[in-house]
């Protein structure tokens, strides 16, 4: 049976049904069945530590956002084109425990760790949810800025009410009672 070439591939199934056995043939047709299996195991060692490193990545990922998002109290409603697969949702909410909350149309509720879903689910939620995390770390950095300065201004008023009190006499308070414990612990001569 002559040998077919299809698009750079042989038909080497003909080794298989001929009553006789080529041994060249044969030979050829081994060596490339055992070079693909050799690109498949090494693809294979390849696609486990890709699945081991995607899976910690992911874990790590929905830990800082459990974190993050606990931090800023904030909760998130989702478009429901975020997570096509769960379309069938009246309304998708990931809360600041990370669960993602889905409201069926039937008022049916359901949660589950965000991390429990597929990556792909959890990149797509976590590409919408970026934009929102900017404002909102921008926001909080306000107020925080805020409550600084007036800290600060307080802060620098009672420092100035303070020192007058400091000074009583002729050594700080803090010099006299050192003067006094050191009297009293170390033995005069």
């Amino acid at each position: 049976m002559p040998e077919k070439e299809e698009e750079g591939i042989f038909d080497y199934t003909s080794v298989f049904q001929d009553k006789e056995i080529d041994d060249a043939k044969a030979k050829d047709v081994s060596e490339k069945f055992g070079s693909l299996l050799k690109v498949i195991t090494e693809d294979a060692r390849q696609l486990s530590e890709y699945l081991v490193a995607e899976s910690s990545t992911v874990t790590q990922i929905c830990t800082y956002l459990r974190s993050i998002l606990s931090e800023l109290d904030l909760s998130v409603s989702l478009p429901q084109k975020t997570v096509p697969e769960l379309e069938k949702c009246k309304e998708l909410i990931l809360n600041s425990q990370c669960h993602l909350i889905m409201i069926q149309k039937d008022g049916k509720v359901e949660s589950k760790l965000l991390e429990k879903y597929p990556p792909e689910t959890i990149l797509m939620v976590v590409w919408f949810l970026i934009p929102k995390l900017r404002e909102e770390v921008s926001l909080f950095m306000k107020r925080v800025s805020v409550r600084l300065n007036f800290l600060e201004m307080v802060n620098e008023e009672l420092k100035n009410i303070q020192s007058p009190f400091e000074t009583h006499g002729e050594k700080p308070i803090g010099e006299f009672q050192e003067d006094k414990v050191k009297k009293i612990l170390i033995p005069q001569q």
